[in-house]
């Protein structure tokens, strides 16, 4: 095979591994020991559980701050697309939020069964993002809200950007909004994809929007918190829990790379071998390169998933645990001094957009990290997870652990996986103190109040018409290079 022909099954193959299997950037229940375990007991233990007439004064005033956004240009786009406010109901919200419409968002449709303590509902509001889906098949839809779709039948995406880093279906459709990558030129060449997988991309212009998401959930988090209504308090711990589920992502080196190049020497090898065994084909299907290589990277993804969520959950229940994953826990509590100082250096102000913010750097230094974590859980799983037709199962990381792994090599792993606790666990820290900074200054006078309210709700609706247009105009980009008819 000629090199350029190599070169151009290897990016094929990156775009398909680009595509995540169904496992999560963490655990539901490792999102929630994070809050647990990292979050200071000193929060607020007061809460008035939040009723859905908060939940319709915040999006009412949502709808508000579009209508008379100071921003004459602001203003005319928001009602261009929201003219009425009774016609702004949890559809049209979760359509300006860049949700997905169908979904039963915590916070907008419902809200969870929680107690007085912030810290606790804090904790557990980190898994809603995963449980209810609010990020899952984004469609486009029609005026009339049925999901558009091509002349074959096929949906259409809201943005194709999601197809970058997931499937159009299934819980790998999610990754766009999951994934944060580092703000570097892209390149697709195989070179630069061996020497240093976080500056590959396929394409180049790869989006992921992890930070994005933090932002908007922390936005409508302090306009619940100002709100003035009884519940709205708790109200607003319920958004920024869901905001940490992104930052906390983006805590998982993993999920801020597409791939790494090891995975597709292991796929080229077995294609090569389906080859000769199926005598090319003649005796029997065989699998192509491309799907090789994403039940490969499927395998290992969900593998150090897996093993890492399980021995957190060991170590922190107190049952026998290695001392790599009680390291992990402790580093919750200790927190990294570099992500502490870059955090500093950003002097980032609580009327900003901070969480966005805390957000970009923890992609910078857990992108230096992603392809690591990759490398070495390939060095302690079962050498079968590189195999065609192999399919790792869910929760079973120890029978795929190699027999009788490097001790070192296992060590490193568990190494690398508490850098990214740490990391995670001063990121959320520092966002709830900004948070409450900013939540202490609306609370000086009700001029203060308004003003704190107005601010992030104004920031909220631009940001997310420019995300609104964006997406549109990228799809009328795709749909016109693909020649599809929509119906």
């Amino acid at each position: 095979m000629s090199r350029r022909a190599i070169s151009s099954a290897v990016v094929l193959a990156a775009a398909a591994l680009a595509m995540p299997g169904p496992g999560f950037p963490y655990e539901e229940p490792v999102h929630q020991i994070i809050g647990e375990r990292a979050l200071p007991a000193t929060l607020p233990r007061d809460l008035a559980r939040p009723t859905m007439a908060d939940v319709d004064e915040l999006r009412a005033a949502t709808w508000r701050a579009g209508a008379s956004h100071p921003d004459p240009a602001v203003r005319a786009r928001f009602l261009s697309r929201f003219p009425s406010e009774p016609g702004f109901d949890g559809w049209a919200w979760k359509e300006l939020l860049g949700l997905t419409p169908e979904a039963r968002v915590v916070g907008i449709d419902a809200l969870p069964e929680i107690g007085q303590d912030a810290r606790a509902v804090v904790a557990f509001s980190s898994r809603l993002p995963d449980d209810d889906k609010r990020n899952v098949e984004r469609f486009a839809h029609g005026a009339d809200r049925r999901v558009r779709r091509e002349a074959a039948g096929q949906p259409i995406p809201l943005d194709p950007t999601q197809l970058d880093m997931g499937a159009l279906t299934g819980l790998s459709s999610q990754a766009h909004a999951h994934y944060g990558l580092p703000a570097l030129q892209f390149s697709d060449s195989p070179d630069v994809l061996k020497a240093d997988p976080r500056r590959f991309a396929y394409p180049p212009t790869a989006k992921a929007f992890a930070p994005e998401f933090a932002q908007m959930h922390t936005d409508v988090a302090i306009a619940a918190a100002t709100s003035g209504t009884p519940g709205g308090r708790a109200l607003s711990w319920v958004w920024l829990g869901a905001a940490h589920h992104y930052i906390e992502d983006v805590g998982n080196q993993v999920h801020t790379l597409q791939a790494v190049y090891p995975f597709f020497v292991d796929a080229k090898m077995q294609t090569w071998k389906e080859n000769v065994l199926s005598l090319w084909g003649l005796l029997r299907p065989r699998p192509g390169f491309v799907e090789i290589g994403i039940g490969i990277i499927k395998n290992h993804h969900l593998f150090l998933e897996d093993l890492w969520g399980a021995r957190v959950a060991d170590a922190a229940s107190g049952r026998p645990a290695p001392a790599g994953a009680a390291a992990g826990l402790a580093a919750l509590a200790a927190g990294d001094a570099q992500m502490e100082a870059a955090l500093d250096a950003r002097a980032l102000a609580s009327s900003g957009p901070f969480s966005q913010a805390i957000a970009e750097e923890l992609v910078e230094a857990s992108s230096r990290e992603g392809g690591d974590v990759y490398l070495a859980a390939r060095d302690i799983a079962n050498p079968r997870l590189s195999r065609s037709r192999y399919v790792y199962e869910a929760r079973t990381a120890d029978s795929e652990l190699r027999a009788s792994p490097d001790p070192a090599r296992i060590a490193r792993f568990y190494e690398l996986e508490a850098r990214g606790f740490a990391r995670a666990a001063s990121a959320v820290r520092r966002h709830v103190l900004l948070f409450q900074e900013e939540e202490a200054r609306a609370g000086g006078s009700e001029k203060a109040r308004l003003e704190v309210r107005d601010a992030a709700l104004r920031r909220l609706v631009a940001s997310s018409l420019d995300a609104m247009d964006a997406r549109e105009k990228r799809l009328s980009d795709w749909l016109s290079t693909r020649a599809v008819t929509p119906r």
